[in-house]
């Protein structure tokens, strides 16, 4: 009997659940027994593993996170890379099949140069990952921010203030733009673009002078901004960019009394029950990925393009970053 193991590398994002519950319930029908790893590498060397059966995972669609709960830890020197060859053969393994990012990407990567086989499904709410349109998790993400987005326009509007609303997302920019646009940010800053101080102004004076007197500035985290900018605000460069930004804004429109607020969404846009498409790319992507385990199909990512899945073998090219496009870069702007 073949045998998978399944197990969540690096954060954890909504819609894991949903692909653990598509791997079991497929693998069931094709006669696959199925383990569940417990937080990930780290559960594998500590023979931390259990069948999973249709019991396991009954109920579970609708839930956040993990059942079988994540680590970011990956095997990469040789002793480490040896006791997961030791752990794959002790339980006879047919493959890993792992949900993860970049970080998934690596560890799937370097097994592969040692002859460990697995199928790798995209789950990272950063959506930033070369071979597939969209990963597990992003679509929750997004909603998170809009939804954050829309609460804070009431606010922002009543007290006449500068909102400055910090999303992560680094370095593709898929969660600041897109959650941007989708909750109406009047301005957005990510690291797929260069940061002009003075567009920003340009842009925020207009709605004050129009009688908006309230801006929605979003800001991708660990955003890079030039070191003058720092300079001239008399500010440590460690300042993280969203508060920068709000010293800048504050000081350059001391004629308008505009006040600033800030709010980092942290860790709000990876919780949460996943919406309707995460539970079904998750479901497509791992049933898949059950399939091609079966037919010896390892050494690949499945991933999406549209909604149609798509199969990639592993190559070095998986690590590379996927920008948010030009043209969502240039709608953006249309509503700024």
């Amino acid at each position: 009997m073949k045998r998978i193991a399944i197990l969540c590398v690096g954060n954890d994002c909504p819609g894991l659940n949903a692909a653990i519950r598509a791997v079991v319930v497929k693998s069931a029908e094709v006669g696959i027994e199925v383990l569940g790893v417990k937080d990930g590498f780290e559960g594998l060397m500590k023979d931390e593993l259990d069948v999973l059966t249709k019991a396991n995972v009954s109920g579970i669609l609708h839930r956040g996170g993990t059942i079988l709960g994540t680590s970011l830890f990956i095997p990469e020197n040789e002793d480490q890379i040896k006791t997961v060859q030791r752990k794959v053969e002790q339980y006879s393994i047919t493959s890993l099949l792992i949900l993860g990012g970049r970080l998934g990407a690596r560890a799937a990567l370097g097994l592969a140069k040692n002859n460990v086989a697995s199928v790798l499904v995209p789950a990272t709410i950063d959506n930033d990952l070369a071979f597939s349109d969209f990963s597990i998790g992003f679509f929750t993400a997004v909603e998170n921010v809009k939804n954050a987005l829309d609460v804070l326009h009431s606010t922002a509007e009543s007290h006449h203030r500068v909102m400055i609303v910090e999303t992560m997302g680094r370095p593709g920019g898929w969660i600041a733009t897109v959650g941007g646009l989708t909750g109406g940010a009047d301005y957005i800053v990510s690291s797929v673009e260069a940061f002009d101080p003075t567009d920003l102004l340009k842009k925020i004076r207009t709605r004050y002078e129009g009688h908006k007197r309230f801006s929605i500035i979003v800001v991708e985290s660990g955003v890079k901004l030039p070191d003058d900018f720092y300079r001239n605000l008399d500010l440590s460069p460690e300042t993280p960019a969203a508060q920068a930004i709000g010293t800048f804004i504050e000081r350059s429109f001391r004629e308008f009394g505009v006040e600033w607020r800030y709010t980092n969404l942290g860790y709000l846009q990876r919780g949460g029950s996943p919406v309707s498409m995460d539970r079904l790319i998750a479901t497509l992507m791992a049933t898949r990925a059950v399939e091609m385990i079966r037919a010896a199909k390892v050494y690949h990512a499945v991933g999406m393009r549209g909604l149609t899945v798509t199969e990639a073998p592993y190559s070095e090219t998986m690590l590379n970053v996927r920008s948010v496009e030009e043209h969502l870069r240039l709608l953006v702007k249309l509503f700024y």
